[in-house]
């Protein structure tokens, strides 16, 4: 009991990493001054209202926010021990595939609350997969050597979430949140050979799903055949792409973009809208701000006082660490077209206000932290 009593007062005095609070509300601020300038234009000539994107996305950002100071201060040990929660949320999932119970199939998606308000349930995953998985691997620390009896039943899990999502037609969320599991599982200390078979399978599967869908063969094929698609599926990347480079050095300026007539700039292809106004200069800005955000996140995990919570900020760092890596790779046409978006960045309810839950549990990891105070910032100081 006393050992208890002395990590619970530990754990009330820690401080707040505020090098990681700098950065997330920094890449949020950066986000809507991209967002307000970038889908102006587009908003006032189609949808007589320049506020339309930019309101609403402030509007999240206040239900972000909010939801972010909670996962601050949430008790995260009591959540763990609640697997009851985890289970109706994979049931809530599972309900939604069928629109006439729950959801509306809105750009290939079954959202909730279809209508002014919309919310994609695939974004739950990308909470409550990890926080499972992490509060698993720690629980069966000394049996992870147990093939059938531990690893097996958690990838009967995971493969039920991305079984759903994959039906949900959102293959890009099933392969990322399939990669991070992967990455998670190689960090708890699955041995080399499970860790292989699983990689192994993972690309098979993603493989069959891509031939089951001829819209995934055609974005191949035409990345692969760029000159064959110009005016049709390759036309929005090669508008991206002159965006980026027309911005220069410096860039054509706060609101002077959009000349070049990117599609759905407000959304998966912001990031384009941004170098072209703000140039190469802001783009090295951009890189150097996320990367502040992405050493501190890692820092957090590395430092946590537990297996659970350093898996579990390890997680969500990757996982807004690759959303971001995919949707650049995609607007300079690295990879295939996934419509992914840009975290903080991107129009859309469902993505900001996951993305903000995620920080606020990666922030609430780093209060529990047996790193040295002279690594951190306090507000004692």
């Amino acid at each position: 009991m006393k050992i208890v009593k002395r990590q619970r007062e530990k754990r009330q005095k820690a401080p707040l990493d505020f090098i990681l609070l700098a950065s997330i509300f920094f890449l949020f601020g950066l986000g809507l001054v991209t967002l307000y300038s970038g889908s102006y234009s587009y908003a006032e000539n189609v949808l007589n209202n320049g506020f339309h994107f930019i309101s609403r996305q402030f509007f999240f950002g206040l239900g972000g926010v909010v939801v972010f100071c909670m996962a601050i201060f949430f008790n995260l040990e009591w959540l763990r021990h609640k697997s009851v929660v985890l289970l109706v949320l994979l049931v809530t999932l599972v309900l939604n595939i069928i629109p006439i119970l729950w959801g509306e199939k809105i750009n290939g998606a079954y959202r909730w609350f279809p209508g002014a308000i919309s919310f994609q349930p695939s974004e739950i995953a990308k909470i409550v997969l990890p926080f499972y998985l992490a509060h698993m691997l720690d629980r069966q620390q000394e049996r992870l050597d147990n093939f059938m009896g531990v690893v097996l039943p958690l990838l009967i899990v995971s493969a039920l979430f991305i079984g759903v999502i994959m039906f949900q037609n959102s293959f890009a969320v099933a392969t990322f949140l399939l990669v991070n599991i992967w990455l998670m599982l190689d960090m708890a200390g699955i041995k080399k050979r499970y860790l292989a078979a699983i990689f192994i399978f993972a690309v098979t599967a993603a493989a069959a799903m891509i031939v089951m869908r001829p819209h995934r063969i055609a974005r191949l094929y035409y990345f692969f055949h760029p000159d064959e698609g110009m005016l049709t599926v390759n036309h929005q990347v090669t508008q991206s792409i002159a965006a980026i480079v027309s911005g220069g050095l410096w860039g054509k300026g706060l609101g002077q973009g959009g000349t070049l007539g990117v599609s759905e700039i407000e959304s998966d292809f912001i990031f384009s809208s941004f170098a072209e106004e703000f140039g190469f200069m802001g783009v090295l800005f951009f890189t150097c701000l996320f990367t502040v955000f992405i050493v501190q996140g890692y820092l957090v995990a590395y430092r946590a006082d537990s297996v659970f919570r350093r898996l579990l900020a390890f997680s969500y760092v990757t996982i807004i660490v690759s959303q971001t890596f995919t949707n650049l790779a995609v607007i300079i046409r690295f990879i295939p077209t996934t419509g992914i978006p840009l975290p903080f960045f991107s129009a859309g309810g469902s993505s900001l206000i996951t993305t903000f839950a995620i920080c606020g549990m990666i922030v609430n990891v780093s209060r529990f932290s047996d790193a040295p105070l002279s690594l951190r910032y306090s507000m004692e100081r």
